[in-house]
């Protein structure tokens, strides 16, 4: 099984890598997902995957998609639709270009 805890640590420390350790959204800095304790992981600046175009609106649940994002900023986001700048970044950030 791929969902366990460990490998969505795994999973959410490269992108936050890929991101040099800064929230997509807001651009603050977020602690390193692999060296936090369990107890801090619910913090608001904690690193947490979050996907840009929501899987409720049909996004897809890979690397394509997915962003490291403070933990304040995701459930801020929820559900809602991914803005034209936020696809921007994203296509930039992933190196492809956009549709």
């Amino acid at each position: 099984m791929t969902d366990l805890p460990d490998w969505r640590r795994g999973r959410c420390q490269r992108l936050w890598e890929e991101q040099h350790g800064n929230c997509f959204f807001c651009g603050r800095p977020m602690p390193e997902p692999l060296t936090q304790r369990i107890r801090h992981r619910k913090r608001p600046e904690s690193a947490t995957i979050e996907h840009v175009v929501p899987r409720s609106a049909g996004g897809a649940a890979d690397w394509s998609n997915e962003v490291a994002a403070c933990r304040a900023c995701n459930a801020a986001k929820a559900d809602q639709p991914a803005t034209d700048e936020q696809k921007q970044k994203l296509a930039l950030l992933k190196d492809f270009p956009l549709v």
